[in-house]
């Protein structure tokens, strides 16, 4: 049974399976880099349309159409880049100036504990309920 294969099929743990594992995760980084292209280069969008509302301000303006162009250059990076060239490029910045790769990921995990945290009622406090006075039954006398 060369390579693991049984029957004439490859196991689980043949190269088949690796390969098809392989093609399968490759497929999927690079829909989901072509998302998050897609999603940078409507963010572009969004402010090259906020600064065309502000015609009376053409320095204000302007520097909008800088943003909008900067973002347009990272939606072109990330679709051009493969994601180990991305992956090694966000590792060395990590290596270089690790306290502010740590005050990032601390600020989008609070982010995301924000975003995915679900609105809860918060109880009222005993002391500042609203008690009614008649409570208590009076007795008729």
């Amino acid at each position: 049974m060369p390579n693991g294969a049984q029957n004439g099929r490859p196991s689980a743990a043949g190269p088949g399976f690796a390969d098809a594992l392989r093609d399968q995760t490759q497929g999927y980084i690079e829909k989901r880099k072509a998302d998050a292209a897609r999603l940078v280069s409507d963010v572009g969008g969004a402010i090259r349309d906020t600064g065309a509302s502000f015609d009376a301000l053409p320095q204000l303006k302007e520097v909008f159409e800088q943003a909008a162009l900067c973002v347009d250059e990272l939606a072109e990076t990330i679709s051009r880049r493969s994601f180990g060239e991305m992956y090694d490029e966000v590792h060395a910045a990590v290596r270089r100036r690790p306290a502010l790769a740590t005050a990032a990921a601390a600020l989008a995990a609070f982010a995301l504990f924000r975003a995915l945290r679900t609105p809860e009622v918060r109880p009222v406090p005993r002391s500042r309920a609203v008690v009614p006075v008649d409570v208590l039954p009076t007795p008729d006398v």
